[in-house]
């Protein structure tokens, strides 16, 4: 019985030495690959995706990139640079701007635009994904569909500007959508049919005395939502009062 116990202990270290080194192995491998307009590794972020191994990171310089980017392997892909800086994914006006397809992709620091008819800026289609830190903006359907998709974080990004918000369709669960900005979205900020975890977002169309915010086409609720300012042009007039002060001379009366 004694022999029979070490030889389990023996196998077990075994075994997680053996995992060990397979981490390590993967981690010593993960490699970052750049893309740029010029001096970097590629020219294009999708033939980047194409050539990258699982695990690698992305990293995008600013530019513009007018293409479809499909992310079919667990990668980072990180734009550098901040606000209109930013890296710039144009798709068209045909198609999901970028999709992702495979689980546990990062995706952030980018600004998502100009995804066709019916399709979304950012189109998830996987599980486990963060998707953070992006402006996704001017798509002629979806900010930001996630469709089949569980388990995602959906984090301080600004939707805004598309004909739908960020959009969730049946049976998509456990995502977490916290701290995004949704503004002008033409036909609705968010709407979601699944069962997933939505605070502390913003939205234009929240009155400042509402304390929660309903999310369409579900049961969904944002328990601490934050009103947006309407900004310049939703503001009321204002109002100047001006004072002026008038001297009536005392009539002189002659006796």
């Amino acid at each position: 019985m004694v022999e029979d116990w070490g030889k389990a202990g023996l196998m077990r270290r075994i075994l997680s030495a053996l995992i060990l080194a397979a981490l390590y192995i993967a981690s010593a491998e993960a490699a970052t690959i750049t893309v740029g307009l010029e001096g970097c590794d590629y020219t294009s972020i999708q033939r980047a995706v194409e050539e990258a191994d699982p695990g690698d990171t992305i990293s995008v310089e600013s530019g513009t990139y007018k293409e479809n980017v499909i992310v079919d392997k667990s990668l980072v892909l990180r734009g550098k640079g901040s606000g209109d800086d930013r890296p710039v994914v144009d798709g068209n006006g045909v198609g999901s701007t970028v999709t992702l397809s495979a689980d546990r992709i990062t995706f952030e620091g980018l600004i998502v635009k100009n995804a066709g008819y019916g399709k979304a800026g950012i189109e998830v289609k996987s599980d486990k994904n963060y998707i953070r830190n992006n402006l996704v903006t001017a798509n002629r359907w979806y900010g930001i569909s996630i469709s089949g998709s569980d388990e995602n974080v959906i984090s301080s990004n600004v939707v805004s500007a598309n004909k739908y918000g960020i959009w969730v369709s049946s049976g998509s669960d456990g995502s977490r959508i916290t701290q995004n900005q949704l503004e002008k979205n033409a036909n609705g900020n968010a709407v979601d049919a699944g069962k997933n975890y939505w605070d502390g977002n913003a939205y234009d169309d929240l009155e400042e005395e509402d304390t929660n915010y309903p999310i369409g086409g579900g049961s969904n609720v944002d328990e601490n939502p934050k009103a947006l300012s309407a900004g310049p042009e939703g503001d009321e007039p204002k109002t100047s009062t001006i004072t002026v002060t008038i001297t009536i001379p005392t009539p002189i009366i002659s006796s």
